[in-house]
């Protein structure tokens, strides 16, 4: 038995990047938390420092390094205590959130961070080692932040913490500190100190310049793609619209059709010649196709503006109860064609929109019940699933799929020869209905089948879905 997995695509705003920086809230808020992580595993390499100086004190000494103590546990616990301060902060904050708030919030960040980095590159030796490239890490962070200005901001504010500690060393009011062993930074040249700062500052410059190139491109690049996207939603949304008008304009005039069948049936059926009631029976079985094809391009379109506008209530839903009513719609052309609808498992609730949902489990019974052998049965399945949400299941004995084409079947209008063969009635919406709506609750579906042995759908539902657009 083959086996497909339909994993929802996420989506994206299509709304374009705003602001110098091109970063939205919810890009703000995720670089923001990032921050955050970084910052702990700075903390939790300091910590360690700490304890391998604890428990083996030769040992950095062994290797040529003599550890800033009793600073380093000082400004771990600076750090610790900053960092679970913009956690807390951050937690209050959603997509809803100001920007202007994270915003303030990185650069409460990058501040204390600067402060941290000074006292921390003073103690390690300032121009006796390297460490002052660690300010070239913010000055990355701010350039992917913050705009071209405000980077500059930061580049130029770590030039001058740097070249205060490098001054106030040369001028004896600072004692000149080092990490490594075999340096005396007491002998330490003036000259050279200051050829070390300077060199730096100009290497962090050069640095922010390269990196303010590089981000204003693809800062500019997401810029156009964005507006790229915007334009070909509007597109779609009014295509859409479109069809959905002259969908709708169909309705009438097939009822029109179907009614007046329905009178000559009533009226006159005994009067006409046999090959003119042939004649209106394919009439009426075309319409009746038709009607479907309608009903389903009305239903796919009202979810595709239902993904624009984001315009979906949520509500408590007991599956047992849903799959009970859906088994109503189809009970009679199940029984029609002698097909039994059996349920195992009788408890489940979630939360999502209700009519989605029914829309969702209503195209998957019916196909099960389409696409089976006269006298078959089909399965529904109601099961416990993670985090107390519930994993639904349809099971038909039918035709099953090919595992060539399991991968096309949410395509809209796609049908295998096989389907096309076996109900003529199909509009190939139904599926790509499905799709839909899966992708907009972020449902992952998975498909079953075997040709000849019938197919099994499997849909995890969590306990409250996740609108799209809204995670």
């Amino acid at each position: 038995m083959e086996t497909f997995e339909l994993i929802p695509k996420q989506r994206t705003s299509s709304a374009p990047p705003t602001g110098w920086a091109g970063l939205e809230t919810q890009d703000l808020l995720r670089n923001a938390l990032w921050f955050i992580r970084i910052r702990w595993c700075i903390i939790l390499a300091i910590g360690l420092s700490c304890l391998v100086n604890q428990f083996w004190p030769g040992f950095f000494a062994a290797i040529g390094i003599r550890l800033p103590l009793p600073h380093l546990p000082f400004i771990a616990l600076a750090l610790t205590a900053t960092n679970l301060f913009y956690f807390l902060l951050l937690r209050r904050c959603n997509i809803a959130t100001p920007r202007r708030v994270l915003f303030w919030n990185l650069w409460l960040q990058i501040l204390f961070d600067l402060a941290t980095l000074t006292v921390l590159v003073h103690l390690a030796g300032s121009t006796t080692t390297f460490i002052s490239l660690t300010y070239l890490f913010h000055i990355m962070i701010a350039c992917i932040f913050f705009a071209p200005p405000y980077s500059l901001l930061v580049t130029l504010l770590s030039a001058l913490l740097f070249l205060n500690v490098v001054v106030l060393e040369l001028a004896g009011i600072l004692a000149p500190r080092s990490m490594l062993v075999s340096v005396d930074p007491s002998a330490e040249a003036m000259a050279v100190s200051l050829v070390h700062a300077f060199s730096s500052i100009a290497f962090w410059l050069a640095g922010w310049s390269v990196m303010v190139s590089v981000a204003q491109t693809l800062r500019r690049r997401n810029r156009q793609l964005a507006e790229a996207n915007q334009q070909l939603v509007m597109a779609e949304e009014r295509q859409n619209q479109q069809v959905l008008r002259t969908t709708h304009d169909l309705k009438a005039p097939f009822s029109g059709i179907e009614s007046n069948i329905q009178l000559l049936r009533a009226l006159h059926w005994d009067q006409l010649a046999e090959p003119v009631q042939e004649i209106i029976q394919h009439i009426e079985s075309r319409s009746a196709a038709l009607r479907e094809r309608i009903r389903d391009t009305i239903t796919l379109g009202d979810i595709k503006s239902q993904e624009q506008t984001r315009l979906t209530n949520v509500e408590e839903i007991d599956i047992p109860s849903l799959v009970a009513e859906t088994i109503k719609e189809v009970e009679e052309k199940a029984a029609h064609r002698n097909i039994a609808i059996a349920t195992v498992g009788d408890e489940g609730t979630v939360y999502a929109p209700p009519r989605q949902l029914k829309t969702l489990l209503s195209n998957l019974v019916a196909n099960a019940v389409f696409y089976s052998h006269d006298g078959g049965t089909v399965k529904i399945g109601i099961s416990s699933g993670a985090d107390g949400g519930v994993t639904l299941s349809v099971a038909d004995q039918g035709i099953g799929i090919d595992a060539a084409a399991l991968p096309n079947i949410f395509d809209e209008y796609y049908r295998t020869r096989e389907a096309s063969k076996f109900n003529k009635m199909s509009t190939g919406l139904g599926l790509a209905i499905v799709k839909r709506i899966a992708e907009n609750l972020d449902l992952a579906i998975r498909v079953h089948s075997q040709p000849g042995q019938g197919t099994t759908f499997e849909i995890d539902i969590p306990h409250r879905t996740t609108l799209l657009g809204k995670h």
